[in-house]
């Protein structure tokens, strides 16, 4: 192979590749494509479609809070000559606002109107 081969095997190479920033831009995009997509909609539709159920709920001035957990997600550092291995736990929690427009008290009635999400949610379903 001459030397214009090996540069451009090369930068293909690079530019395929993705940084882990990258990656997660392009999860945290898809992710908020499939949770937009409820807005709108009740919370029971988003607790059928992902099999999750609200760990707690909360009054807001306009309606109400409604607070989801994955499981934790357990990430192991290796031990090295000076420190040992180390595990942390982390866990996203997801809060799904809702409006209630008709006054009923059923999750049929409960409209989603935003999510904010934050920890390790890459596993959400």
């Amino acid at each position: 192979m001459d030397r214009r081969s090996i540069f451009l095997v090369g930068l293909l190479a690079l530019a395929s590749c993705q940084t882990g920033a990258e990656q997660q831009a392009q999860t945290d995009a898809m992710l908020d494509g499939r949770l937009s997509q409820y807005n709108g909609r009740p919370i029971s539709q988003f607790m059928t479609a992902t099999g999750m159920t609200p760990q707690d709920a909360y009054p807001v001035s306009d309606g109400r809070v409604f607070v989801f957990r994955t499981s934790p997600v357990y990430m192991t550092l290796p031990a090295t000559n000076v420190t040992p291995a180390v595990t942390r736990s982390a866990q996203c929690q997801l809060l799904v606002h809702t409006t209630n427009e008709s006054k009923a008290s059923g999750a049929d009635a409960w409209i989603i109107r935003g999510t904010e999400r934050s920890g390790a949610y890459n596993n959400l379903p």
